[in-house]
């Protein structure tokens, strides 16, 4: 019987941890929620329709260089190895 006191730990680890588990309590969602007091609500600016156009027409402009940065790098990238690809083989 020279496993015996292997195990016998082994079921007392086991044991010992289920007794754990039984104390532990739970926690309900409403601990985590912050107070947020009604005093600190944000301040937006007002904007007008015009300003609203202005802001559209930048970020056009912003996705439109986007784009044209990444098709670009992915035009080079594509290039460079096939000319790594057609010197190795040559």
């Amino acid at each position: 019987m020279s496993g015996a006191g292997n195990m016998l730990h082994a079921i007392k680890s086991l044991n010992a941890n289920r007794k754990l588990l039984k104390k532990r309590t739970v926690r309900s969602t409403n601990d985590y929620k912050r107070v947020i007091d009604n005093a600190e609500k944000p301040q937006f600016k007002k904007t007008t329709p015009e300003l609203m156009r202005n802001i559209k027409i930048k970020i056009k402009r912003y996705k439109a260089l986007d784009r044209w940065i990444n098709f670009s790098a992915a035009l080079a990238t594509f290039l460079v190895l096939f000319l790594v690809y057609w010197v190795l083989r040559n």
